[in-house]
């Protein structure tokens, strides 16, 4: 069980390392009509600009855990902690004679690919009559980044970032010694993060960054407990560039703008589609996590044993999409589940009406296998990556005690899917899904988009 745990967290980390060979590759290209440009005094040497611009740096800042009630009471006694990173960025070169249609439309945003560590080894963590304190401990993460600036001049930056990768926690929940941290459930864990920055170019090839930024940690249900390591904070970036041209002397995003209207392209063409895919979700079962934290005698094997079996769950979709741009698409589609432990879902909640018949599960809730739903969903291109995202509701779900008291009856997903050059329309990717914020699983998917429907005629030559 393991085994399976760990070869399917490292699938996500391998599927985020393809996207780092997308740093040199273009979906489609535009092409200037004339290698001079009077408005940057730019001449034909850019012909022989390097296509991408690489960076390297740094970061230091202050993190402080967000808290959460559990039994009762709040989690988190002590919240401070410190993180730091290292980081290589690419950026494609605006004097490029060749740049791609998603480097246009984001206005040149850069890929990060870093390694992060988080110091939350002097958190405390505590409920109840435990007669110790709980710690979080160090959380180690690979990740990939989208950054892009909202507005640009030729001193100041302001934009967001995107994260995504794979974290390593030193410390996770254990019965014998850390039993209240209900946040890590195991060592393996995926990480999101989300910030919002300020940047300021002290010379041409250096910038110094003040941001404010969420991160997640979480198994997405894989483990319990799974409550997530939530932080907020502070952090100051360093970044310098290796090899940007001297003709870009901080390129206003107003300059680069009117760089790219020299290049020409073919007008987008709206198109609708299917997205068909299958997939094979992971997660462990509250039930048997609360029938070990709450209904065992201490005695019995099992008591507080963060030990969980692992689960399958096996399903499809299939959603009407309308591409209606470059970068965005929507649709409304149809999933369907087969949750194979709902048969063992409700025999753990027979064993814990027996012990406390006073309790909820006494109630007698029913259970199937199958599970309907139907989602609205989003999707955002860059190259051969996207992200995708969905929010929708059950329209048949019994799933016993949990669907009805822990699971919220509308659902959210969001996850990357990675659509290789030489094996189009299909894809793959992963996703974890939640019940509003509360995590139901973790998801490979293998899907293709199947036929293409042009949603305005194109003129014919």
């Amino acid at each position: 069980m393991i085994f399976l745990r760990i070869t399917h967290i490292l699938s996500l980390f391998i599927l985020s390392a393809l996207s780092v060979t997308l740093m040199a590759e273009s979906a489609e290209s535009v092409y200037a009509d004339s290698c001079s440009t009077d408005s940057l005094n730019v001449t034909c040497y850019m012909l022989h600009q390097p296509k991408h611009i690489y960076s390297i740096g740094g970061s230091g800042g202050i993190d402080h855990l967000l808290n959460v009630k559990v039994r009762g009471e709040k989690l988190v006694k002590r919240g401070w902690g410190s993180s730091y990173n290292v980081f290589m960025h690419s950026q494609a070169n605006p004097l490029d004679r060749e740049i791609s249609v998603y480097d246009r439309v984001f206005g040149f945003p850069t890929l990060e690919a870093g390694i992060q560590l988080q110091d939350l080894s002097h958190t405390r963590l505590h409920t109840g009559d435990t007669p110790y304190m709980s710690v979080v401990g160090m959380i180690w993460s690979g990740y990939i980044g989208f950054r892009r600036d909202i507005y640009r001049n030729r001193r100041w930056a302001y934009g967001y970032g995107l994260y995504n990768g794979i974290s390593l926690s030193s410390r996770t929940y254990e019965g014998e010694d850390n039993v209240d941290d209900d946040l890590v459930g195991q060592h393996l864990s995926v990480y999101f993060g989300l910030d919002l920055f300020a940047s300021y170019r002290i010379t041409p090839r250096d910038e110094l960054s003040l941001q404010f930024g969420y991160k997640h940690v979480s198994n997405g249900a894989t483990d319990r407990p799974n409550k997530g390591a939530n932080t907020y904070g502070l952090a100051v970036r360093a970044r310098h560039d290796l090899n940007r041209p001297d003709a870009d002397k901080g390129m206003t995003f107003d300059e680069r703008q009117a760089r790219l209207q020299a290049f020409k392209r073919e007008a987008f063409v709206p198109y609708a589609y299917l997205d068909i895919n299958g997939l094979v979700g992971f997660r462990t079962m509250y039930e048997e996590f609360i029938l070990r934290r709450s209904y065992l005698a201490p005695d019995e094997p099992g008591y507080l044993d963060g030990k969980l079996a692992l689960h399958t769950v096996w399903g499809t979709n299939v959603v009407q999409m309308f591409r209606y741009n470059q970068v965005h698409a929507s649709g409304l589609g149809l999933e369907y589940m087969f949750a194979g432990y709902a048969g063992r879902s409700g025999l753990i909640e027979h064993e814990c009406a027996i012990r406390a018949p006073e309790s909820d599960f006494a109630d007698g809730y029913k259970h199937s296998k199958h599970v309907l739903a139907i989602a609205g969903y989003h999707e955002v291109y860059y190259k051969q990556l996207s992200l995708q995202m969905s929010f929708g509701t059950y329209l048949f779900r019994r799933l016993g005690w949990v669907s009805k008291h822990y699971e919220a009856p509308v659902y959210e997903t969001v996850g990357i899917r990675y659509y290789p050059k030489f094996f189009k329309p299909f894809y793959i990717g992963y996703n974890v899904k939640a019940n509003l914020g509360k995590a139901y699983d973790m998801e490979i998917k293998v899907g293709l988009h199947a036929g293409r429907w042009n949603l305005k005629k194109t003129k014919k030559e």
